[in-house]
């Protein structure tokens, strides 16, 4: 519903917006554009990354919840290890949370494709839009995946920090003029700012890389933990 909201509010972006330009300056920053509606289309690209990442850090944070409740013994008292119990939970989660952006990209371009009467362009750009926000969205869960491993009881914090200061920086950061190095902290920074910009993909393949050396830090907690 959220995605179809935003959708059917771009076509009057700029008569919501009317002569503030203050408002358009803001909304330039964030999304990274000149053009109003691909700027805030954007933006709210990123707000469906921060939508995927609480998703994944609270699913995440449930990995430990199982453990300290007991809910992993029966699965762990057949031949199952926690590595493979983990692995397959983190999995789960990643690909729940391309759900989540790829129904939430797909909500925002049909509906901003009815409106302007052009959906078999808008629903594929706009789907792509929001599946482009995936590694930063698992970047910010691994943090929390890396914690279950090696410090459990701070997993859940540690998860829930870090989305809040990575949104903050990357939400408001470029309108608060804040310097390049500090944006550079949130991994939603490097996502190419789509619809609009340059598709680029390397950004994306670090994030990636960076994901997946924290979830794997994670697992080998998790290892250890069944070793010992």
């Amino acid at each position: 519903m959220g995605g179809l909201a935003i959708g059917v509010v771009t076509k009057s972006i700029g008569k919501l917006v009317g002569h503030s330009a203050g408002i358009s300056k803001s909304i330039d920053k964030i999304g990274g554009h000149s053009a109003l509606a691909d700027a805030y289309l954007a933006g709210c690209m990123i707000l469906l990354g921060l939508v995927a990442a609480a998703y994944a850090v609270s699913a995440v944070a449930r990995l430990r919840a199982d453990e300290e409740a007991g809910r992993d013994e029966p699965l762990l008292a057949a031949p199952v290890s926690r590595l493979r119990w983990g692995g397959s939970h983190l999995l789960t989660v990643a690909i729940g949370t391309a759900a989540v952006l790829a129904a939430g990209g797909l909500g925002i371009g049909l509906a901003y494709g009815i409106a302007i009467s052009d959906v078999s362009t808008q629903v594929p750009r706009l789907v792509g839009a929001g599946l482009a926000q995936l590694p930063a969205a698992l970047a910010v869960a691994a943090v929390a995946a890396a914690f279950v491993g090696v410090l459990p009881s701070w997993s859940g914090a540690a998860g829930w920090m870090a989305l809040a200061f990575f949104g903050f920086i990357g939400l408001f950061g470029p309108a608060m003029n804040l310097s390049q190095a500090v944006l550079d902290i949130s991994p939603f920074t490097h996502v190419p700012k789509l619809p609009g910009a340059v598709f680029t993909i390397m950004p994306l393949v670090w994030l990636s890389v960076i994901a997946v050396v924290l979830t794997g830090v994670g697992l080998a907690g998790l290892r250890r933990r069944d070793v010992g």
